[in-house]
């Protein structure tokens, strides 16, 4: 495994800057803040992680507020009472990103 440092200097070269580097970082909650967070931010936040790792980022988070619309903002309580019918009708939404696979 590479170590941070090593990953940090290939950022900064890349970015021109440690400064330029840490621009692109995304502000970091602390603890209390992750705790009060509920069960269906962490859902939504893996999931649209999981989408942005194989799509281009930009196309993901344009149509993220329908996916938060189509899927009861990622409740689990929620999602597990949804039938396989309601996810056949998702499956015809166009405001979403849809492939079986």
């Amino acid at each position: 495994m590479t170590p941070f440092k090593d990953l940090l200097a290939l950022a900064v070269n890349r970015k021109g800057s440690l400064k330029a580097v840490q621009s692109q970082l995304p502000d970091v909650a602390d603890a209390q803040t992750l705790r009060g967070r509920d069960d269906a931010f962490y859902m939504s936040a893996l999931t649209r992680r999981i989408f942005r790792a194989g799509l281009k980022h930009s196309l993901v988070d344009n149509k993220w507020p329908a996916f938060e619309e189509a899927f009861f903002g990622f409740d689990p309580e929620k999602l597990v009472l949804m039938p396989d019918s309601m996810l056949d009708e998702r499956m015809q939404d166009t405001r979403l990103i849809r492939h079986w696979g």
